[in-house]
């Protein structure tokens, strides 16, 4: 009797165990898959552009208005680098703090009123540690407050075409007629990063101390296997996470934009997944190499009738791939070229075109010289010229050679 009560208490105990093991694991369960539904919200607002040719791939209502919450600072940096290439400030210039900048709310640098601070250091603060007290100190720099320094801001914005974006102030802190859209962000962040390509490398530092205290860099995706290397975060009750990034693969560089999204590792994962679409929709295209002729024009009244043009450099790059087929290689030469013609000089330019898009000139250059024909031999070539149905090289007609193919 003893033994079968025994048993009777195990058979029990252990239902009881597997019971609140079963228990535990859907409570468990139940909390991840919420957890998961957080993370991959999708965002409000979204777009992927393509940084040569301005072109947007995909995005969710990319031209509506939005509190661009932080992200405003693209445009506040802009400013500064502008402001250093035209000698207005140097990297070097300690700037005072007031008290008006040391009492800023949200993400700071904790800069201490009364002291001075270098324009490197201000804009460390502002990308890495997303410092709004710098913001502030430039912003009285550079225009006294920081209403009129929006007026510049919103000048340059003008200067962009941009049709909807007004800037209240530098730090993005919410207010009513403060905002943006994606396609404005995108605009931006294409000028700062053409237009100062000295700078950008400050967008990629993880980390930045001030006043020895170390903060990281919110862009947790910076260095990841997109290679993204910048730009900048950015958060409020009003927008949401958000975050512009860039990155570059196979010579090809995106730019991706998310906002409205619930959390910090929302708007990572969310702008990370569209980058990595966006790269997806391109195929690397072999232009041409410095190895090879690209193309063959003819020498007037040279010592040879034709010579190899080559580029001085590799020019391997990424397109869409629905514009694979319609891809465009055009080489600018007016033919033939006179001789002599000296070994290293530039004889045209070559262009690649699809789309709407055309690419820079890529210079052209012989690289063997070829001699100019002597008296006798020009009157030689023109009494063959006279029992000959070949073209030769003495005849001038200026064209176009347009025969070079993408490999």
């Amino acid at each position: 009797m003893k033994k079968f009560v025994l048993l009777i208490v195990a058979v029990i105990f252990a239902f009881g165990i597997n019971s609140d093991l079963c228990y535990a694991k859907k409570a468990k369960t139940k909390k991840i898959i919420k957890k998961t539904e957080k993370v991959i919200s999708a965002p409000k607002q979204s777009i992927v552009m393509d940084f040569d040719t301005g072109e947007v791939l995909f995005g969710t209502d990319l031209n509506e208005p939005c509190a661009p919450s932080s992200m405003t600072k693209i445009m506040t940096v802009y400013l500064v680098f502008e402001a250093l290439v035209e000698g207005r400030l140097h990297l070097e210039d300690e700037l005072p703090v007031s008290e008006n900048a040391k009492s800023q709310e949200g993400s700071r640098s904790f800069f201490e009123a009364g002291s001075l601070v270098k324009v490197e250091d201000l804009i460390r603060s502002m990308i890495v540690h997303s410092g709004n007290d710098a913001c502030v100190v430039i912003a009285e720099k550079m225009a006294g407050d920081e209403e009129a320094f929006a007026n510049l801001m919103n000048e340059k914005a003008e200067q962009f075409g941009l049709k909807n974006t007004h800037f209240m102030n530098s730090t993005g802190l919410p207010e009513d007629s403060h905002y943006s859209t994606m396609y404005d962000l995108a605009i931006i962040t294409r000028h700062i990063i053409a237009d100062f390509p000295e700078y950008y490398h400050y967008f990629s530092e993880k980390t930045f101390t001030a006043n020895g205290i170390t903060q990281q860099n919110r862009n947790t995706l910076i260095g990841n296997s997109l290679n993204v290397d910048g730009l900048k975060t950015g958060h409020t009750s009003a927008g949401g996470f958000g975050v512009v990034i860039s990155g570059k693969k196979d010579g090809k560089r995106l730019i991706a934009i998310v906002n409205g999204c619930t959390s910090s590792k929302a708007r990572a994962i969310e702008a990370n997944k569209m980058l990595a679409m966006g790269f997806n929709e391109y195929t690397p295209v072999k232009i041409a190499s410095q190895d090879s002729p690209i193309a063959t024009v003819a020498v007037y009244l040279g010592k040879r009738d034709r010579v190899n043009l080559y580029v001085d450099e590799d020019i391997n790059v990424s397109i869409p791939k629905k514009y694979r087929q319609s891809l465009v290689v055009g080489i600018n030469v007016k033919e033939p070229i006179p001789s002599p013609v000296l070994a290293g000089c530039k004889v045209g330019t070559l262009t690649y075109k699809y789309g709407n898009f055309s690419s820079k000139e890529y210079d052209l250059f012989v690289h063997e010289p070829v001699a100019k024909l002597n008296v006798f031999e020009i009157v030689l070539l023109k009494i063959k010229s006279l029992f000959s149905n070949k073209k030769s090289n003495i005849e001038t007609p200026i064209g176009l050679v347009t025969n070079a193919k993408a490999k």
